[in-house]
Order: C-alpha cells, then structure tokens, then sequence
C-alpha cells in the first residue's frame, strides 16, 4: 500500500510531463492499435468460411499473341467450375459458379429499397463456400429460377421478426424472387460475402448471358476439396491444363489459349500487389509509432533522472531496495498506461464515424473477440519497453544521490532515442507527401473527357419506342444541358473485344464501348478526322488502336478482323483522339467504338446548381419511369470511388504523421526542458563572461542538430524506398524528383529548431544572477 500511495504522490507532483505522457501515449497507442487491428483484418481475410483451408479459387489464365498473362485473374467463363467438379471427382467434393454483374440492381420489398451487395450463383453455393444455411434447401431450391436466399442480417432489415420464408420481393423492379431461405451472415473481412443469393438460373433463363465454353469471362468460381484431401497445387493446375485444352473448341484455341489454375482462397486475397504493399506499409507504421512512442516514454523518463534521483535515494536510505524502487516505477508506467486506454476509448467513441471512414472498416469489424489479441499485445509491448528500460535504471540509483547532484550518464540514452524519433518522424513525412501528392495528381490529372456535373445512371428500354420516349423526357427537362448513352462510363473498366490478323489469329484484346453519336461531343472528347460510327459494321478507334496497328497517318477505311463474329468485319470511319479508360492504375488502352442506341449507361450534363439539379433529376425521372429503378448519381464520384484504397491509405499516412509529430515534438520538449535544467549555471557563466542570447540559443540548437540533420535525412531516404514500391502500384505517377525530399529534410529541420528556440527562449534571455544563486 505505501508503493501506491508514493507513485500517487509522484505521479501528483509530475503531473504536467505525466500529462504530456498520458496524451502522446494515448495517441499513439490509438494509431498504432488502430493500424496492427486492421493489418490483423486483413490476414484473417477469408478465414470466416468452414474449413478453409479446403477452399480454392479458380483463376484463368490468357494467352495472347504468344503472351501469357503476367497474373492469373479471378474472373472465368461460365463452365470452368462445373468442368473440375466433373473430371476431378476423387480430390474435388463441390464447385460454384457466382455472377456479380447480373445483378447490380437493388431489391425491394415492397417500396422500400435495399441495395446491399448481392450475388447469382448455383446450388452448391454454400455447400462450396462453407457457410451456415440456416433454413431451406439451397441445394435443391437455387436450381430453380427466381429463387433468392438472404442473410439472417438482411432478412432481419427486410422483415423484422416475420418469418421470411415463402414472402416475395422484387429485384430491379424486374423480377419476383421467392425467399426460400436464410443463413449466416459473413463478416467484412470475406471476399465472398452478400447479403443475398440469387439463383443463376434466372440470369441464365432470361438469356442474361451464356453458359458454354464461349460465354464471357465473367463469373467468380470456387471449389472445395473433399475433407482430409492435400494437393500439391502445380501437380494438379498441371493435370487441369492437359484436362481443359482436350475441351476448349479448336477454333477458340486458335484464336486465344486458355487455361485455369486453382489457389487457396486466403493466398488469392494476399497475394495481390495492392492487400501486400497496404499490409507491409501499415505494419511499417504501426511499429514505427510503437516503437517511437515507447521510446518516447523513456527518453521523458530518463529526462527527468536528474532531478528524481534525490527521491529514490530517500526511499532507499528507509529500506527500499532495488527491486521495490523498480516495482514502483512499473507500477506508475501501468497507471500513466491505464489512463492512456482512458484517453484512447475517449477518442475511439467520439471520433467513430471518421475513424471508420478513414479505416474503411467498422470497429466491430476489427475488434473482434478473436484479434482482441492485438490492442493487448501493443499494451502489453509499450508496457515492457516504456517501463523495464527507465524502471532498471531508477533501480540502480545509489543511496548516496541523497548528498549530490546525478550527473552520472548525461545523454547516452538521450541521444540514439532522440535519433530514432527524428528519423521515425521524417520517414512518415516523407510517405505522407507522396501519397498525398499521388491521390491528388490521379484526381486531377487530365483524362481526356470532361466528367464535371455529368450525372450516370444504367436504364434498360425494351424497344425503340420506349427509347425514343425516354430521349425526349430527359431532353425536355429545364436543367438538363445535353443528353447521350454509351455501354459504360469511361472511367471503369470496359468489355474487351479480342482483335485478329488476316490469318484469323490474335494478336491483342481491345477495349469496346457502343455509344451513341453524339457522346464524344458531349464528353469533350476530341474527333481527331473522319465521324462516328452511324452503321452496325463501322467503327472508330483511338490513337492507341492505330498506333499498335501499325496504320500511320492513313487510317481511315481500314478494316477491323475482331473476334465478336456476329459483328463481322468493321470499317473505320473516325479516329479518336486517346482519353483514359478505367483508372490510372492501368496505363492507356485501345479501344474501338460502335454506334449504339439509346439506353445502358445514360449521361446526363445537368446545368448549376448540379447538387440540386441532380436531386431534381432522380425524383423526376422516378416519376416518370415507376418500373425502373431509377438512381442518377455524379460521374465524379464514380472516378473518385476507383481510388479508395489510395484515400483510406493516405487517410492513415496523415494521422499517423500527426501523432508522430506530436510525440516527437513531446520528447523533445522534455529533452530540452532537461538539458535547460541541467545546464543552467554553465549556461548562466558564459552569459557572466559576455554570451548573447542568440550564442545561447545557437549552442542548444547546435546539440540537438547534431542528432537531428543524419536522423532525418535517413528518415527521408527511407521514405523514398517505400515511396517507390507503392508508386509501382500505378501505371501515372506524379512527378516528384529529389527536391521534394530535400525540403522535407528542410521543413522537419526547421521545426525541431523552432521547438528548441522556444523551449530555451527563457533560459537564454534570463539574468544569470537567478541561476547562480541558486547553487
């Protein structure tokens, strides 16, 4: 009972650094826990499924022109998982075919509008995926069309406490689903994981698509071993490439090779560029803050041996000895920590919303009780490192400290602490620029086409009367400034079309959009010669087409060989100028443009105010087309959404580099606060001998540049490594050289200065008399 009530009395007396530690730890350890939670979200990506070690993603593999696909891709045609289940019945128990882009319209029951994430897919579903049904047959009831399984989380929106089974709901305005049952809702962290199953057959039915060996590369597949079955992964992608190329038509094997590999499904997840560079930086940063603040910790600590050491020596000239002394130290580093948790939990529950926005992820989601592991683990660190260093130290003070002033060590744990912050500090900076400079410049950066107060919507009309209908209603409204229609908004990735030789063989796959005439105009896309296409077999290509051709400057009139053989061959007839298709994660594209019909992809450039024209906008049109669903929503928006993954990193970068600065700037105060005090009467004697303030307070900021000027410079250094794996990420990249670096060094240099200045300012202009006499 006296240990705690002297670390009471201590942590009283030192109540202003105790503060300054109690807010910098609290920070950090929400930075830091923050960053490890979702690092640990992310590697248990995909372990939510039963047994998932048994489960496999199929991927396929392309060969074009004698060129095989760098990497595999998750997207393959409609039979590739029904062929495994077939031909490989001893190691294989189930497969399933899932669509997503058949059903991107919301679901309603009754009026009300529901537009979580859905899915087609086949019987085997959930027996394939390993999720709990909980009512129905899902084996014998998704063989049917028109049939929808929910989650337990969204039948409880839907319908509350009803019985969902047997109650009918709408899709799209289109369709009437049955609800033949439920199961268990997945957690955030899978891959595969809707909120409603839709049956594919009622794709398939209405012709939505094709399932053969010529249907679009579209769907996601699955497969799952039988239980107890290992496989050696090459031995067997081996024995499915001889076994698929016995099935491919010959007419498609001359035109393009293909093959589809299987990988465990958590590798899939992992494996990709983008989830790797995330978890490395992030667990980069999150040991970086740990460790810094830590060190932090320790640095105030040690600061403050100077004027403690009197104390300890009390306490052991009344019977303390070493082991007590470091007991209580321990006992005040939980304590200072415990309030840290406090100020932590503070800024998790008043900060939710904007924490979750810029995590993308809720906090239910990544404190779970089976990764609450890692808060307690950092906890755990923080404590080991702050405590023990400083608490072995305050142990080993001698009695005699009682008679004389400890000088014993003066900065040979302040220094190489003071390194690492200034380096941890100027390595974040140096990530936080870059990525900040990168998410804008893709942005901004010119595309080619003019997407300001254009807003996109996907409407389907059944027949040329109800297109022109449609035309005519979104022209005649009073804010809209033009209307056109094309298969896809240009900023997301396009249908490919495959292009041939005269011989008939491939040589490379085009982007391909259907557009009406007038869409470039409206765009602002440039017609460098020739027109649009008005005739089902004309074409117009952009610069990039022509350039891989080999065409030169003539053009027009040329001939088209595609691999789309109800289109035939297409005439040229316009050259387009290059505009960016998709995002700029992937470098320009050729593409090929048709002419269309109104309809699919509509664009709309709405007159000022475009917030409120828009809202006008949907509510008129909702009006007049009840059986649709009608949601217009700005372009802009769209391009900015392909580059989440790029704000919630840079999100991070920022509050990470804020806490940083703040426990740098932390430690320094108390390292200079230290250095002011224990060198005052030196300091004092050189003003007694003629020193100028300015002589004063160049020789303190002399000392700590000393440490600084090599620490940063490393620290940049470091970023510019890291910086240049994430940029690879990026087919445009910013232009940032060397001088983007050297003022980084710059600006961390000269805060550090400004801090010292500040914080010796007094010191240096006070009348030495007060420090003398005081000796």
């Amino acid at each position: 009972m006296k240990q705690i009530y002297y670390v009471i009395q201590t942590l009283l007396r030192g109540r202003g650094s105790n503060v300054i530690k109690v807010i910098s730890l609290g920070l950090a350890l929400t930075m830091s826990i923050l960053l490890f939670a979702r690092v640990a979200f992310e590697k248990s990506c995909n372990t939510c499924y039963k047994d998932y070690d048994q489960l496999y993603q199929v991927l396929s593999v392309w060969t074009v022109d004698g060129e095989r696909d760098d990497e595999p891709n998750e997207m393959n045609l409609p039979v590739v998982a029904g062929f495994i289940l077939e031909n490989f019945p001893d190691e294989v128990e189930s497969a399933v075919n899932v669509c997503k882009y058949m059903v991107f319209g919301p679901l309603y029951n009754g009026s009300v509008r529901f537009s979580d994430y859905k899915v087609m897919a086949d019987s085997l579903f959930f027996r394939t995926m390993g999720i709990e049904v909980l009512t129905g047959d899902a084996v014998r009831e998704l063989q049917q069309k028109d049939v929808v399984f929910l989650s337990d989380r969204l039948a409880r929106k839907m319908f509350g406490d009803e019985n969902p089974i047997g109650k009918v709901i709408n899709y799209d305005k289109q369709i009437q689903l049955t609800v033949k049952g439920t199961y268990a809702a997945l957690p955030e962290n899978a891959t595969m994981n809707p909120e409603a199953v839709i049956s594919i057959a009622t794709g398939w039915s209405r012709e939505w698509a094709e399932n053969t060996w010529q249907g679009g590369d579209s769907y996601f597949q699955y497969i799952r071993l039988r239980p107890g079955v290992k496989i050696d992964v090459e031995k067997f992608n081996a024995r499915l490439d001889a076994a698929i190329q016995n099935y491919i038509p010959q007419e498609e094997k001359e035109s393009v090779g293909y093959t589809a590999v299987i990988q465990p499904i958590r590798e899939v997840y992992l494996n990709s560029d983008t989830v790797k560079s995330m978890i490395s930086i992030m667990s980069l940063l999150g040991f970086a803050i740990l460790f810094i603040v830590a060190l932090n910790y320790v640095l105030i600590s040690v600061s403050s041996l100077s004027y403690r050491a009197k104390a300890v020596g009390v306490h052991k000239c009344n019977g303390a000895s070493g082991g007590s002394v470091f007991g209580m130290f321990l006992l005040e580093t939980g304590v200072i920590i415990l309030l840290s948790i406090g100020v932590m939990v503070l800024l998790l529950l008043n900060f939710r919303e904007m924490i979750e926005e810029a995590m993308e992820v809720q906090l239910t989601s990544l404190f779970v009780l089976g990764r609450i592991w890692v808060p307690m683990l950092v906890v755990l660190v923080l404590f080991v490192i702050g405590g023990v260093l400083p608490g072995r130290m305050f142990a080993r003070i001698p009695v005699s400290q009682v008679f004389r002033r400890y000088t014993e060590g003066k900065k040979g744990w302040k220094r190489p602490l003071l390194f690492i912050q200034f380096m941890g500090v100027a390595f974040i900076c140096g990530l936080m620029c870059v990525v900040m400079a990168q998410y804008h410049y893709v942005l901004n950066k010119e595309t080619g086409y003019n997407a300001k107060h254009v807003a996109v919507d996907d409407l389907q009309f059944a027949d040329d009367a109800e297109r022109d209908v449609a035309r005519q209603f979104f022209r005649g409204l009073p804010y809209v400034e033009v209307v056109e229609s094309a298969s896809y908004p240009p900023c997301i990735g396009m249908s490919g079309m495959m292009i041939l030789n005269e011989s008939g063989k491939s040589i490379f796959s085009s982007r391909y959009c259907v557009e009406t005439e007038g869409y470039p105009q409206m765009m602002g896309m440039v017609l460098k010669e020739g027109r649009m296409a008005r005739e089902r077999n004309e074409a117009v290509v952009n610069e990039t087409f022509a350039r891989i051709m080999r065409w030169g400057d003539e053009i027009l009139g040329r001939v088209v060989h595609n691999g789309h053989t109800s289109l035939g061959d297409l005439k040229v007839v316009g050259v387009l100028k290059d505009f960016h298709t998709a995002s700029f994660y992937v470098p320009q594209q050729p593409l090929i443009v048709r002419c269309g019909k109104f309809g699919n992809s509509i664009h709309i450039r709405l007159k000022e105010p475009f917030v409120e024209n828009l809202g006008k906008l949907n509510s008129q049109a909702s009006e007049a087309f009840p059986g649709k669903t009608v949601d217009f929503y700005p372009l802009e928006q769209e391009m900015q959404e392909a580059y989440s993954i790029v704000r919630v990193f840079r999100d991070a970068i920022i509050l990470a580099a804020v806490v940083m600065l703040f426990v740098m700037l932390m430690g320094l105060i108390g390292y200079t606060t230290d250095e002011v005090r224990r060198r005052s009467k030196e300091i004092a004697i050189r003003k007694v001998n003629g020193a100028e303030a300015s002589t004063i307070l160049e020789l303190l900021s002399r000392d700590v540049l000393y440490v600084a000027g090599p620490a940063v410079i490393i620290g940049a250094v470091s970023s510019w490594y890291v910086n240049r794996i994430w940029m690879d990420l990026f087919a445009v990249q910013v232009p940032l050289g060397w001088p983007v670096y050297v003022l980084i060094v710059i600006a961390n240099l000269a805060i550090i200065t400004t801090c010292v200045i500040w914080k010796a300012w007094y010191i240096a202009n006070e009348n030495p008399v007060n420090s003398i006499k005081s000796e």
